[in-house]
């Protein structure tokens, strides 16, 4: 049987975005009613109120809603970015000393103002890579700050600006999202969705350091709602799902080609030997029969969690056989285990 344990969040309009801290002890929820609002758990469990950040102090422009919630590393100290309709990135940090619910909980370190359109999606990288963040937007540029001293949040450097969407000025139809790999046996990468051309495509930095496209994530029917790079926890191959318009949840397997033996290798200027992945789809999950909004892996990289338009939350394993299978299914009305499959 599924436990549910609900809150009412009071927010007065849609919530785009809920996020979870390092440890799960601290949750950010941010709406279109121009707040954001952050949560803590009490010893039983309960979820109570930290702090209301409201249009007027986060320097939003009038109906700018709240698209997107990140927290950063503990290592960063209590710590998180945001994204909003009016182009800008705020970087929030907690003031443990300041009283609850006081207005002054949490403090603004940082905008940043690069974008040209609405920005979609944010997401800090692995610790191990430093005090990074990525963002990408409507105006369909990939970029990449840093705060070179972790101590001065309010001090980001904008190191790279991609154009991954080439011909956009300002606004583009369809969504934008990213991830990160996590592995710390990796190079710097991401897996990128661009909503224009219903693809997804991994970039990482060629041999003088520019962040490139290479392989793409075929298949898709429509616009890509989310990306998630799962946790490698010592695999030899990399697992991404991606949440689609079209209804499915997708799963690609990225294997390495040029360890083995007979793996091709890519070589671009300068000579340089470069990896490239063999991409496979194993797994194509319609059990949604819905739009598909969101997934999210466990820190294992073992389980995936879906949500969409069905109103469900569904969770998927891999079986001994490789197979995915729903091994859970969550909703406000629904009461019992997965359906037999």
């Amino acid at each position: 049987m599924t436990q549910l344990t609900t809150f009412e969040a009071g927010h007065e309009d849609l919530i785009h975005g809920v996020a979870y801290d390092f440890y799960g002890t601290k949750l950010a929820t941010c709406s279109s009613d121009q707040r954001i609002k952050v949560w803590e758990a009490d010893d039983t469990g309960a979820w109570v109120l930290n702090e209301v950040i409201k249009a007027r102090a986060a320097g939003l422009r009038p109906a700018s809603s709240v698209i997107k919630v990140a927290w950063a590393h503990p290592e960063f100290g209590l710590v998180f970015a945001s994204c909003s309709a009016d182009r800008q990135i705020r970087v929030w940090e907690e003031q443990e000393h300041e009283q609850r619910r006081s207005g002054h909980r949490w403090v603004k370190r940082a905008e940043l103002t690069d974008a040209k359109g609405s920005v979609h999606d944010i997401e800090f990288a692995p610790n191990h890579f430093g005090a990074k963040l990525a963002s990408i937007g409507a105006d369909g540029h990939l970029r990449i700050y840093e705060a070179m001293d972790p101590i001065k949040l309010h001090e980001w450097t904008l190191m790279d600006d991609i154009e991954i969407a080439p011909g956009i000025s300002k606004e583009s139809e369809g969504l934008f999202c990213l991830s990160w790999c996590q592995s710390r046996m990796e190079p710097q990468m991401m897996v990128v969705g661009c909503g224009r051309d219903n693809t997804a495509r991994i970039y990482r930095q060629d041999s003088h350091n520019k962040w490139v496209a290479y392989e793409q994530l075929p298949g898709h029917g429509d616009v890509i709602c989310d990306v998630a790079w799962a946790p490698s926890m010592g695999r030899t191959y990399h697992l991404i799902a991606t949440a689609c318009k079209d209804g499915h949840v997708r799963i690609f397997k990225l294997t390495d080609e040029s360890s083995g033996s007979g793996g091709a290798a890519v070589i671009p200027q300068g000579g340089q030997v470069r990896r490239r992945f063999r991409v496979e789809c194993v797994a194509d999950l319609r059990d949604h029969n819905a739009e598909v909004w969101r997934v999210e892996w466990n820190i294992t990289g073992t389980i995936l969690s879906s949500s969409g338009d069905d109103g469900k939350v569904r969770m998927w394993k891999a079986s001994f056989t490789e197979g995915w299978k729903c091994i859970s299914v969550m909703g406000a009305e629904f009461d019992g285990d997965a359906p037999t499959k």
